[in-house]
């Protein structure tokens, strides 16, 4: 995965909690570097179970995760079948 974008949208997704885990997990390891917000929408994004980062969609709600290098933070919004991420300088 190699995205230049500050801003990736998906509506409509197929994208399910254990691809979201993986996003995540490479953006606090460095990855996708110019990244300021991304937003993904899908009717596979739920609540069931398997988690994102170690937490549910209800506990990630609201939280900052950090980058693994702590130069970046991001907060972390959950809703019905969603997940957003605003990323900020540390």
């Amino acid at each position: 995965m190699v995205c230049p974008c500050s801003f990736i949208n998906l509506e409509d997704s197929h994208l399910k909690n254990k691809d979201l885990d993986i996003i995540l997990k490479k953006w606090k390891a460095g990855g996708f570097p110019n990244l300021e917000r991304l937003k993904i929408d899908g009717q596979n994004i739920t609540n069931n179970g398997t988690t994102i980062l170690g937490m549910s969609l209800l506990e990630l709600r609201g939280k900052v995760i950090h980058s693994d290098d702590g130069l970046k933070k991001a907060t972390i919004d959950t809703g019905y079948c969603r997940i957003e991420m605003s990323v900020t300088p540390f």
